[in-house]
C-alpha cells in the first residue's frame, strides 16, 4: 500500500534532457514530471522550453505523456515528437513553425490507427 501511494502522489520535476534539438545554436530541456495523481495512468508529463536570443525561456510544447523525439523534422529542423503512454498507437506531433500540432500516429516506427 505504500508503495501505491507513493507513486500516486506527485514528484519533483527533473530535466530530463538538455540539447539543442533544433541546431539553431541554443539549448533546448524537457522537463519531466511523475505520479498518477498528476498525469493519470501515463504517470509522467513533460515541458519542452527552448532558449531564446535573449536568454530568456520559452514554453514550446507541454502534454502528459512520454516525449520520444524522432529523426524525422518539421519547419525550423524542430524533430517529431512522438508522445508515448500506455497503449500501442501513439499520436506524433510536427513542429508547423509555431507550435507542435498533430502529425500522425505510429506505433514502432509504422503508422496505425488509434482505437475509438
Amino acid at each position: 500500500m505504500a508503495a501505491l501511494l507513493r507513486r500516486s502522489q506527485p514528484q519533483p520535476s527533473t530535466i530530463d534532457r538538455y540539447a539543442d534539438l533544433n541546431g539553431d545554436g541554443r539549448p533546448e530541456a524537457v522537463v519531466t514530471g511523475s505520479g498518477t495523481f498528476c498525469y493519470g495512468m501515463a504517470g509522467t508529463g513533460f515541458q519542452l522550453v527552448s532558449k531564446q536570443a535573449n536568454g530568456s525561456w520559452k514554453l514550446v510544447a507541454g502534454e502528459i505523456g512520454i516525449p520520444d523525439f524522432l529523426k524525422t523534422k518539421g519547419a525550423g529542423g524542430w524533430p517529431d515528437l512522438m508522445i508515448g503512454g500506455p497503449g500501442f498507437c501513439f499520436p506524433v506531433q510536427r513542429w508547423n513553425g509555431r507550435e507542435y500540432v498533430l502529425h500522425r500516429f505510429e506505433y514502432e516506427g509504422k503508422p496505425c490507427k488509434p482505437p475509438r
